[in-house]
């Protein structure tokens, strides 16, 4: 019985030890195992994926706990992965809106979340040498321009937006008999590249940049000319959740994290387009933001 005693009074002793070294340095006496990491599912469009990454960072740099899950592709294919994919993004960036309202319009966008910030500018892009010899829109006209590349306006921003001033100045009937829908915005691009087109529209920015000289297409690519602004409705980056999600709560803290006054500042610091000057803050957004000139909500 003594001996058994002894061994317990040690078997004490020990653990007091033990207690005790944890408290000095500093080890709780039952530390947990790290927190396992949060994932959040982004679909990110390649043009503003530079602004997204500095967002990210911050994020992460506040939230240790949370790890980003990416797809950075054309607004085309983002919305094809939303429809088609049974795993799909927690939040939905459009540049330029309609690819969002599309997916509002099939029930995968919830339009509580949807929120704009930045804006686009829309051009007619051409092979260098301009063979069509635009100046201006009405030049698409020109005997000269044979192929306009377009992307599917029914789910592209630029082109849907750039429909929309064809047919407010009166333009689309004639412009309509030259364009060719081709695949992706990526891949207009690239019919005026390898010359299969005389024209491509595109919002600035997305694939070449007027500011920038480091764009290896400049050799082979310049800007025509602009679309009047005040022919469309006016583009921007658009936000929102999936009805999907499970991490709602997650999404929803991010999404108003991203569309900060701070965030959205940093974004424009780092290459966040806002041709149109606005505000930087965010905006509501909804069906009505697509109305064109005139009818549009107020922004």
């Amino acid at each position: 019985m003594r001996a058994v005693l002894v061994v317990v009074l040690l078997i004490l002793v020990l653990a007091g030890g033990v207690l005790a070294w944890r408290a000095n340095t500093g080890v709780p006496p039952e530390a947990a195992a790290p927190a396992a990491k949060e994932s959040l599912y982004l679909a990110i469009p390649q043009g503003i994926y530079v602004p997204m990454a500095r967002v990210m960072s911050e994020y992460e740099r506040i939230h240790p706990n949370v790890e980003f899950q990416l797809t950075v592709d054309t607004p085309e294919a983002m919305v094809q992965l939303v429809e088609e994919n049974e795993t799909k993004p927690d939040v939905f960036i459009s540049p330029g809106g309609h690819e969002a309202e599309v997916l509002r319009e099939r029930g995968y966008l919830d339009p509580s979340t949807m929120v704009a910030f930045g804006s686009y500018e829309l051009a007619i892009l051409v092979p260098k040498g301009n063979p069509g010899r635009i100046e201006k829109l009405e030049d698409l006209l020109n005997p000269e321009v044979k192929v306009i590349s377009f992307s599917d306006p029914e789910v592209n921003a630029a082109c849907y937006a750039a429909r929309q001033s064809f047919r407010n100045l009166g333009l689309w009937e004639e412009v309509e008999k030259k364009i060719q829908v081709t695949g992706c915005c990526m891949e207009s691009f690239k019919w005026i590249l390898d010359g299969r087109a005389e024209a491509n529209v595109q919002f600035l920015g997305c694939p070449i940049d007027p500011k920038t000289e480091d764009i290896a297409s400049k050799s082979k690519v310049e800007i025509a000319c602009t679309f009047p602004a005040d022919s469309f409705y006016v583009p921007r980056n658009v936000a929102g959740m999936l009805t999907t999600t499970s991490k709602r709560e997650l999404a929803e803290e991010f999404l108003n994290f991203m569309t900060s006054p701070d965030m959205i500042a940093l974004m424009a610091e780092n290459k966040m387009r806002n041709d149109q000057g606005f505000p930087l803050t965010r905006a509501p957004w909804g069906p009505e933001s697509e109305l064109g000139p005139g009818r549009q909500a107020a922004r």
